[in-house]
């Protein structure tokens, strides 16, 4: 039997009104629901910013795991196949919104998980109270022991005071748990995760990022083929996503990126010029150029 695998950081994600839009959709959005129950997948549509913020902190090396009530299943505005319609949307979004290939090669929320009951519903069986209806613990320990996490150096990031109690009755230390909202200290996920990440909350007409490679004493950049291809990597993912690139600076062991985008998109930038690279040199070299988290 293989050993078990080191437990792991993660961010928990509420998904209506932190991760999508939910509180100013249209009254079409409501129609034969309770207003809240998001159970159209035409409207499931993300929040600015919410996918640099994610793709920074998954980055980071955390898992992003979203755990979402869904109470309109038991007051019979819906099913449970349209609750995973509206997920499958907003995983398309965030997987595809600037272009065709997953980033990082998979999801880029590791798992969701969804609670379909209410004690005042009406449809059998999720007319009942449980433990995986916020603010109990349900879903969050269960993503714990499915995923290997590790809670105690874990996040919570909600829009609701029930979103952050299940995380805190779960284990997650109360000072790891980030209220977002218009009333809220962090108005929304891009801030939560530059708190999280320790960057600085104003935005910057330019931010200044930098790969260093895996193995310093072998000097990868300094092959002539590795530094053509990083440098055309890099160049083609600016061009490819719109952001202006400043600046570019390669030596033998690092690649340094002026961007003309806040911290979060320079971010997601390096990501993604990581994880084409990783992949060439993988293929090429028989081992990755970069370490696998920032």
């Amino acid at each position: 039997m293989p050993p078990p695998s080191t437990p792991r950081p993660a961010i928990f994600l509420d998904r209506d009104d932190t991760v999508n839009r939910n509180a100013d959709l249209p009254d079409a959005a409501w129609e034969g629901v309770k207003w809240g129950d998001l159970l159209k997948p035409e409207y499931a549509l993300l929040i600015q910013g919410s996918r640099d913020a994610l793709i920074a902190l998954k980055d980071a090396g955390y898992k992003l795991i979203v755990i979402t009530n869904q109470g309109g299943v038991a007051r019979g505005g819906g099913t449970l196949r349209d609750v995973d319609a509206v997920n499958d949307q907003l995983r398309t979004l965030l997987n595809h919104d600037r272009e065709p290939l997953p980033i990082f090669g998979e999801q880029l929320i590791d798992c969701w998980y969804s609670c379909p009951f209410h004690p005042t519903g009406t449809h059998s069986p999720f007319d009942q109270e449980h433990d995986w209806r916020k603010p109990n613990p349900g879903m969050i320990t269960a993503a714990a022991r499915e995923h290997s996490l590790d809670l105690a150096t874990s996040y919570m990031i909600g829009d609701k005071q029930r979103d952050l109690d299940a995380a805190i009755n779960a284990g997650v230390p109360a000072s790891q748990t980030i209220q977002v909202g218009p009333n809220a200290d962090c108005p929304d996920l891009a801030h939560a995760a530059r708190t999280i990440l320790k960057i600085d909350h104003t935005p910057k007409p330019t931010s200044t990022v930098t790969l260093r490679a895996l193995d310093t004493h072998t000097h990868p950049l300094a092959d002539d083929r590795t530094r053509a291809t990083v440098e055309s990597a890099a160049r083609a993912i600016a061009e490819r996503t719109g952001i202006t690139l400043s600046n570019l600076t390669l030596t033998d062991n690092a690649i340094t990126a002026t961007l003309a985008i806040h911290q979060l998109g320079a971010l997601a930038f390096m990501a993604e010029l990581r994880r084409t690279t990783n992949t060439w040199h993988t293929h090429t070299h028989g081992s990755p150029l970069w370490p696998a988290h920032r």
